[in-house]
């Protein structure tokens, strides 16, 4: 057990946009663009510069550009590239890209916009990534982008939803393998929010201790998991196992950590950033 956890709490500092507003060609059973609807939309040059300024209006200091995903597992940005340099440019902002399995020329694009951070969902067993997402890329496409967006972008931050194949545990243990072999700065780990029949919880606390045996980059828990109960249950098993941080962790985690000889570091960003 470490002797301190980050907790993050980004609050008004990080700016989220779709660049597909509330649309999604995968449109998957434990989303269905519902968290798309909490962002603001920049679909078009024009609305994805004025959201950045909206941002920077705002008192932000990231901006996360996200979106519904294609079939082909990826995020629709090649033709926003410019308008991200001239958001980049005008507010000062720094950008992660919610990138889905990013091709080689975007990462060359993203590299030259200067985004400070890529997220990738990783996803470890095709089956889940054919007939449940209904998406035509490959697993293997995962171990490309981990092996090559280093040498790109700053940080690679890969994200891990444990259930994410309609609440069963399937392909994490790979998920994990492969981020332990790429190259990356950070891993997040999440769970399904409660209505979506969510791994139980032993099955879970497996997923998380594989996780921190296998991964020598940070590791936290990320902000989409479940509430209630098994929250708590959540960010004790992260403090329990030694994780480096959890994204907005709740009074009780906090106090328990303390509890423990672990004292809370609050930092006001994404989990992806203030790596330990």
């Amino acid at each position: 057990m470490k002797d301190r956890i980050i907790c993050y709490r980004p609050g008004d500092s990080v700016y989220s946009i779709s660049i597909t507003g509330t649309f999604c060609e995968l449109n998957c059973g434990h989303c269905s663009g519902r968290y798309l609807s909490e962002m603001k939309a920049g679909e078009d040059p024009k609305s994805l510069i004025g959201a950045m300024l909206k941002a920077k209006e705002g008192g932000a200091k990231r901006v996360l550009i996200s979106g519904g995903f294609n079939k082909e597992g990826r995020l629709p940005i090649a033709g926003l590239m410019d308008a991200l340099r001239e958001g980049k440019r005008r507010t000062g902002l720094s950008i992660e890209v919610h990138s889905g399995v990013v091709t080689e020329q975007e990462l060359d694009a993203l590299a030259d916009v200067g985004v400070e951070a890529l997220l990738v969902d990783i996803i470890g067993d095709q089956e889940t990534i054919t007939d449940y997402l209904g998406g035509t890329w490959k697993v293997e496409d995962y171990q490309r982008v981990l092996k090559t967006a280093k040498g790109r972008i700053p940080i690679v931050a890969p994200h891990i939803l444990i259930g994410v194949s309609d609440g069963q545990v399937k392909g994490e243990f790979h998920a994990i393998d492969m981020v332990a072999e790429g190259r990356v700065d950070c891993l997040a780990m999440l769970t399904l929010m409660d209505q979506y029949g969510t791994p139980r919880l032993d099955e879970v606390e497996k997923v998380m201790a594989y996780a921190r045996q296998k991964v020598k980059a940070t590791l936290n828990l990320g902000c989409m998991r479940e509430r209630g109960k098994v929250r708590l249950a959540l960010e004790k098993l992260a403090i329990d196992l030694g994780y480096d941080g959890i994204a907005n962790p709740t009074n009780e985690a906090m106090e328990y950590a303390r509890s423990k000889g672990v004292e809370p570091v609050l930092v006001e960003d994404c989990c992806v950033f203030n790596p330990v």
